[in-house]
């Protein structure tokens, strides 16, 4: 019962916060799911659009753009492969060896922005002088292992 509460809690905070605010996704944030989500099964562009925007309820849904430049970036570095299926009309990808070894890195300084992001949750909860929020914050902030 109160993890339920800890998440709603959660929740409104971030429903205080992006209503106060115009989403931009944090500088790396693309890349790195891009990669999450081709090293689980071979995926389209317009596959990750749609997963993002679901994901976030429709406050964040990349620009196609976004999407075929890095997906294109991050092939032509060698961290993803394309792969034609002649029943589908869109290429998919899917991640190479390199590309694990680039997401490892990215996890672990992926770990170091959520602390800055709960950092200023914090801030929010205070605002807010919710005690249990303030604490399941700190608490998140103190569970997170950066190794």
């Amino acid at each position: 019962m109160i993890e339920m509460e800890a998440k709603k809690s959660f929740y409104i905070v971030l429903e205080i916060m992006f209503s106060m605010a115009v989403i931009n996704a944090p500088p790396g944030l693309l890349k790195a799911l891009i990669l999450k989500e081709a090293s689980r099964a071979p995926l389209s562009a317009i596959k990750l659009i749609e997963k993002i925007g679901e994901r976030t309820g429709g406050i964040w849904r990349p620009s196609p753009g976004s999407i075929y430049y890095l997906t294109n970036e991050l092939e032509s570095k060698g961290f993803l492969k394309k792969l034609k299926v002649e029943e589908e009309r869109y290429p998919k990808y899917i991640i190479t060896l390199k590309g694990k070894e680039e997401l490892e890195n990215i996890v672990i300084a992926s770990k170091k922005d959520i602390l800055k992001i709960l950092t200023i949750l914090k801030l929010y909860a205070e605002v807010t002088e919710d005690q249990n929020l303030m604490q399941d914050l700190e608490n998140a902030c103190k569970n997170i292992t950066l190794i």
